[in-house]
């Protein structure tokens, strides 16, 4: 949870009202401050963050199983990775007639 105390009023509040710390913890990150003294997480926000979210799910199920090659801190090489069978091989160092 970010540098904030959660007084017992907020903790009884947050338990009545189904919150969770993590839920808090987005309030304060994604909101915007509200009134005097609150954040809140407008609806714009929250569709343009979810949109983020989706755009990096995306990237993500793209990239599965590609690697990225890291030789003295320079990245030599990205490639997709082939099938399961051939990157098991590859990790233990085997080439593909079996040597």
């Amino acid at each position: 949870m970010l540098d904030f105390h959660i007084t017992h009023h907020a903790e009884t509040r947050k338990q009545q009202r189904g919150f969770r710390n993590a839920d808090i913890d987005l309030l304060l990150t994604l909101g915007e401050p509200y009134g005097c003294d609150g954040y809140r997480v407008s609806h714009r926000t929250a569709r343009n963050e979810i949109g983020r979210l989706k755009a990096q799910i995306q990237q993500i199920e793209r990239l599965a199983g590609s690697i990225a090659v890291v030789c003295e801190g320079s990245v030599v090489t990205v490639h997709h990775g082939e099938n399961n069978k051939s990157n098991s091989r590859r990790r233990r160092g085997e080439s593909r007639n079996g040597k």
